[in-house]
């Protein structure tokens, strides 16, 4: 406690050497931001009443954030630094007396360090007279070795309150698609705040919201492909649990995934939350996604499940990105969990791995039109192409196969009527080769197939799909067409090659746009 006459002195010296390496701490942009946002949310939440009271009812939180190339400001209105606080606000590592979003004491002085080497505070303690301002340049104190500042103090009415951070002669510039990043990251990860309406945050004056992907609406497929009647559901539904003396609960569901619009199955797996901010979770594949429910990433349920699990007891790292587990606690967990996910009328663990998409939906009829009217506009082209190509007389059977340095090989063997075929799929990266889809041939009674994918191709890049179905449709066009050209080889058809040729010279003359 600081007597009331006493003169207020931070003092950085201890510390003075270490403030550097702040800069080295493993942030992002958009964790980093968070911790200005925890710290506005937790003067908030200590000081709820006191806010209230001195405001109307219809008062709430709000954040504002702007991001420029050379600054980056974080202004509240919250309950402020007030005296007793302030020493501690800036000195790393000094927990605050209450744990809930700010436990660590680290927040404010790492973030502005990480993003920065100099800042400015500028807090109005609701309740006080004063608004206090503190500069603090990391050469300065470097150079000097002292590292104490004393807060230049002007009066200010007892009623006003706020914080505002200013962060200058920044250690990285922010591009447009950093800045999305953290609108998404902080919408996602205070959806809560926002949706009860406890919180406003705008970033370079946009208003940040949050809408939870649309619910796949469907019957169940107790088999692969398979509905068990005809019966639709809503896939989604709310669960809890205790698992080592810890209790857990929140809901999942499963993506639409027909739906226009959403194609953001990257954001699968579940959110994890405490104290109603999310942990881990935010951001391209970064749910928590344990193989005992999720499988590969190749799988279904890899793509299709999400929701959020809220966990209160669990401790979590120090930057605040995921939980700290040791293994059969986390094991107990996901065992439980798993348990949840399958009970009941809504299984969305064997809906997630079984259920595949109905093709007559008015979705798929949607895409499917505009895919046609996209396709057939480059048709005068392909033939024009095909009309000045020359087919060569002889199929490319006979060159050497290639052997590229990056490139992936599948094998499977095939026996059919008394015939052996030994597959070998060979998927070339190389961005160089010109041919889409080659094919290699030997033998009778056993058959050497080998068939090259040009995967570095624009055309592969567009449209070869990152779906299990998708990946599966287009490996089984290829291999039908392989399959249609050694078959009519084999009746004597002499140019058996010319429609495998004819295709790739089109798809080389013709690469799809992808410069977006």
């Amino acid at each position: 406690m600081i007597k009331k006459d006493e003169i207020l002195e931070i003092d950085f010296s201890p510390e003075i050497e270490s403030l550097s390496y702040f800069a080295h701490i493993p942030y992002t942009p958009m964790s980093a931001i968070a911790e200005f946002v925890d710290n506005s949310l937790q003067s908030y939440i200590y000081n709820e009443k006191r806010l209230h009271k001195n405001h109307s009812t219809s008062w709430k939180l709000r954040i504002g954030i702007s991001i420029t190339k050379t600054k980056i400001e974080i202004e509240d209105n919250a309950a402020g630094i007030d005296q007793n606080d302030c020493k501690r606000a800036f000195k790393a590592g000094a927990a605050p007396d209450k744990k809930h979003l700010s436990e660590f004491g680290m927040g404010m002085k790492t973030a502005a360090l990480w993003f920065s080497k100099a800042f400015i505070v500028k807090s109005k303690a609701l309740g006080e007279k004063v608004e206090r301002t503190v500069k603090f340049d990391l050469d300065e104190a470097l150079e000097d070795g002292k590292g104490k500042i004393k807060p230049k103090e002007v009066s200010a009415p007892s009623n006003q309150h706020g914080t505002k951070v200013i962060l200058n002669r920044l250690r990285r510039e922010h591009t447009g698609s950093t800045k999305k990043k953290i609108k998404e990251y902080l919408s996602s990860m205070y959806r809560h705040f926002i949706k009860k309406n406890r919180i406003e945050i705008r970033v370079d004056n946009e208003k940040l919201e949050y809408e939870l992907p649309p619910i796949l609406n469907a019957p169940f497929f107790h088999e692969v492909g398979e509905a068990k009647s005809n019966k639709k559901i809503k896939w989604f539904k709310k669960f809890s649990f205790s698992y080592a003396s810890k209790k857990a609960h929140g809901f999942a569901g499963i993506f639409d995934e027909g739906n226009v619009g959403f194609a953001k199955t990257k954001y699968a797996g579940f959110n994890l939350f405490r104290f109603e901010r999310l942990i881990q979770g935010v951001g391209e594949n970064k749910g928590y996604r344990p193989a005992e429910i999720f499988g590969n990433p190749q799988s279904h349920s890899y793509q299709r499940i999400f929701g959020e699990i809220h966990i209160n007891g669990q401790s979590v790292s120090h930057i605040k990105d995921g939980f700290i587990w040791d293994d059969q606690e986390e094991n107990e967990f996901i065992q439980k969990l798993k348990k949840n996910l399958q009970m009941g009328e809504i299984n969305i663990y064997d809906q997630a791995k079984n259920y595949r998409l109905d093709r007559r939906s008015r979705d798929i009829k949607v895409q499917t039109s505009e895919g046609l009217d996209g396709a057939m506009k480059l048709a005068p082209a392909a033939l024009k192409i095909l009309q000045d190509s020359k087919i060569p007389r002889q199929p490319e059977t006979q060159k050497d196969k290639p052997k590229p340095k990056d490139k992936e090989v599948r094998r499977k063997q095939l026996k059919y009527e008394g015939f052996t075929w030994n597959f070998e799929i060979i998927l070339n990266y190389d961005k160089n080769e010109r041919d889409w889809i080659q094919v290699w041939e030997k033998g009778i009674k056993t058959k050497d197939i080998t068939i090259v994918i040009a995967m570095g191709m624009g055309f592969t890049r567009q449209y070869f799909g990152t779906k299990p179905e998708e990946v599966e449709g287009m490996l089984a066009l290829i291999e039908y067409i392989a399959l249609a050209e050694i078959v009519e080889k084999d009746r004597g058809t002499s140019k058996a090659h010319a429609i495998r040729m004819s295709l790739n010279e089109i798809i080389r003359e013709l690469p799809p746009d992808l410069s977006y």
